[in-house]
């Protein structure tokens, strides 16, 4: 975790986020994206009862997508959003499975950008570890609270872990450096998601 903090930039804010998206190549989209395909593989997991591929988990896992390969992560998990709902899905998890979804959705329209996708992908993210926190942390009427991102003045603790971590993987992807520290990221972000998860539905 020290290696990792090392290199947080100073200013991790949304506002750095939009600007670290703004200015990335094209192949360090690619790899973002995929990082925040490997974080909702537990959700998609969840919501249809099965596993996915042990391959396709393996190559988001170990960040080896590229432009041109994407499909072949990108099917399988499409596949397994137009599953029927497993009969155990909680009801609560609903709002945060229907944004894992789009995260994979998107990648199928018609008019498919690179950079638009990743932009979209990495609020989508953002806005599921705030629903996370809301369902964890719930107010006094028991409603979850919560605000798309960037509308919320403060982060919520899991949304700022998200946010730092995105900052984060952009200026290593950037500058081209740091590859354990972004599987490390990587990985982290993936049971971040299946931890909350487990605490979610008890």
């Amino acid at each position: 975790m020290e290696d990792i903090l090392d290199h947080v930039p100073v200013d991790v804010s949304h506002a750095s986020l939009a600007q670290a998206l703004r200015t990335a190549q094209q192949d360090s989209l690619v790899r973002f994206a995929s990082m925040c395909l490997f974080k909702v593989v537990p959700l998609v997991e969840a919501r249809s009862g099965r596993p996915l591929d042990e391959q396709v988990t393996e190559r988001l896992h170990a960040l080896e997508v590229e432009q041109e390969s994407l499909a072949e992560v990108l099917e399988p998990l499409r596949d397994n959003v137009q599953r029927p709902l497993v009969e155990s899905f909680r009801e609560e998890l609903g709002e945060a499975c229907s944004m894992a979804e789009e995260v994979i959705l998107r990648a199928f329209v018609n008019d498919f950008r690179i950079r638009e996708w990743a932009r979209r992908c990495s609020s989508l993210i953002l806005d599921i570890h705030q629903e996370f926190d809301a369902l964890l942390y719930p107010r006094d009427d028991e409603a979850p609270n919560f605000y798309p991102a960037p509308e919320q003045p403060e982060l919520t603790p899991m949304e700022a872990l998200e946010l730092r971590d995105q900052v984060t993987a952009l200026d290593l992807l950037r500058q081209g450096v740091g590859s354990d520290q972004l599987r490390t990221i990587n990985e982290e972000g993936n049971s971040r998601v299946a931890s909350a998860l487990i605490r979610i539905v008890g």
